[in-house]
């Protein structure tokens, strides 16, 4: 009778673990998309940002993100690296000593000064990740030559800068980089442009023929010489945007390429415009898990926004109709814009000669066709339904808030959603 008894126990405990692990399974597939916030251009001190790695994370997870990529200039945050106390940022030392404290803090003494350890990666990611919460995708900016810079996410090994002899050929020499390593080590990975018209370092032209990446900066928040909104000789990175986006769909038969917005964040004890803040800029991505390889993937659908402050409640699109929510502040107005390129624009070109005669490298003269506004739209919802005759569109929100911590003074919050394409959906670009 013993016997029977144990074995009813063992057959009814065997189909629970077997219902348990069963249900595990189901609730892991069957996952709904949720939307997950991420920066993917971050400093510390492994390169030129002026804080200590953990503080930086800890910075981003307090406040509401849920991936972070850490790319500092031409290094991984691997192997071992001391920082001189007094030559760094003064106030890094006794914040990260208080936070994290003595046990954690490793310190040494070489030539008379001090010098603090700058803990890799490996060693720190287990006291901020959590899963289904935050995670850090490792990553690099790499830092060729004349600022033309291109952030390499979830990378295995360094990848390092190579020089090209024009900015096109740079570029593209160093995304190929990236996409050889990818496809060595079978790990998915991505690139992006960097800060386009930072010191005005790149044009559309440049960036319109370039293979490889789907990607670019049009919103980076770092100082003031970033040049986001240009200046009367130069046009703005959302128009570069367009621009680069009528080209490579209407003309050169290349796919479409989606805009990021970071906070190329450096600096983490100031509050002037003109420096390199966290927080200013920041993805939103939809996934149904928070991993690498999940958030990689709806990137390339271009399931995401971009934002300096508006959150979206939903962006949907059919394949014809564009529907955007907005999770509206109670005495805030919005604005939504459906901004477009319709086939057969005007794709000739004229030379940008500056007012005072000069040929600076800058974006040649476009026709007035690209980036047009279709559609505009008042309040929390608004959405768009294709005619046919659209090479893309994508829609732009604006608040009547002024942003925390502008960019530039007077900068209202905004939210950017990606370009789609007549009868192209998020699941099968």
């Amino acid at each position: 009778m013993k016997n029977g008894w144990t074995s009813l126990v063992t057959v009814t405990l065997t189909l629970f673990v077997m219902c348990l692990s069963g249900c595990m399974e189901s609730s892991m597939v069957s996952s709904k998309p949720q939307w997950w916030k991420g920066n993917t251009h971050t400093h510390t001190f492994w390169s030129d940002g002026k804080e200590f790695p953990e503080v930086v994370a800890h910075w981003y997870k307090r406040h509401g993100y849920n991936f972070l990529a850490l790319t500092d200039h031409n290094v991984l945050s691997q192997g071992e690296k001391w920082s001189n106390v007094k030559n760094s940022e003064p106030r890094a030392y006794p914040g990260y000593l208080e936070r994290f404290g003595s046990d954690w803090v490793e310190t040494r003494t070489v030539n008379d000064k001090k010098q603090v350890r700058v803990k890799p990666l490996n060693e720190f990611r287990h006291l901020l990740e959590e899963p289904g919460s935050f995670m850090f995708i490792q990553g690099e900016e790499i830092t060729p030559r004349g600022l033309k810079h291109v952030n390499a996410i979830n990378t295995v090994e360094r990848i390092g800068a190579r020089d090209g002899e024009t900015n096109t050929e740079l570029l593209q020499i160093n995304i190929n980089a990236v996409l050889k390593q990818e496809k060595r080590t079978g790990q998915r990975m991505l690139t992006h442009i960097n800060h386009p018209n930072w010191k005005w370092a790149l044009t559309a032209d440049d960036i319109m023929p370039v293979v490889g990446t789907k990607f670019f900066e049009f919103y980076n928040g770092g100082g003031t010489s970033n040049n986001n909104i240009g200046d009367e000789n130069h046009v703005s990175t959302e128009r570069m945007w367009d621009i680069i986006l009528a080209m490579r769909l209407g003309v050169l038969d290349l796919p479409v390429i989606y805009g990021m917005a970071t906070d190329d964040s450096h600096e983490y004890y100031t509050n002037t415009p003109n420096v390199s803040h966290p927080g200013r800029a920041w993805i939103v991505v939809r996934s149904t898990h928070l991993t690498p390889e999940y958030i990689i993937n709806a990137m390339n659908a271009g399931d995401f926004y971009a934002s300096n402050g508006i959150a979206m409640k939903d962006v949907q699109f059919d394949g014809k109709t564009l529907k955007v929510k907005i999770d509206a502040e109670f005495g805030v107005s919005y604005t939504t814009r459906f901004i477009g390129t319709k086939k057969g624009f005007d794709p000739t070109t004229t030379e940008n000669i500056h007012k005072d005669g000069n040929r600076n490298h800058t974006t040649k003269i476009y026709s007035d066709e690209i980036g047009v506004v279709l559609k505009e739209s008042k309040g929390s919802a608004a959405e768009y339904t294709f005619t046919g005759d659209e090479l893309y569109v994508r829609a732009t929100v604006t608040s009547s808030k002024l942003k925390h911590d502008p960019h530039f003074i007077g900068e209202l919050e905004m939210a950017w959603t990606q370009p789609v394409l007549y009868r192209n959906t998020f699941e099968n670009k």
